[in-house]
């Protein structure tokens, strides 16, 4: 069994952090997965090119 099977066999999902500063928009991304003894552990994964553009568009637009 691979690793990628074994992760989408849990209850796994997602989680983007963004922070906005004098700097820019930063962006923190970790895969949460739910063991079955009903603990969590959290695994930093790099963010989505996607998910990057889609809360940049959220953030401009509410900078006016």
């Amino acid at each position: 069994m691979s690793s990628v099977q074994l992760v989408s066999e849990q209850n796994a999902y997602g989680i983007t952090y963004a922070s906005v500063d004098q700097s820019g928009i930063h962006f923190e991304s970790e895969l949460v997965i739910h063991l079955s003894d009903g603990t969590l552990t959290t695994l930093k994964m790099p963010t989505r090119l996607s998910e990057r553009q889609a809360i940049q568009r959220l953030v401009c637009a509410y900078q006016v």
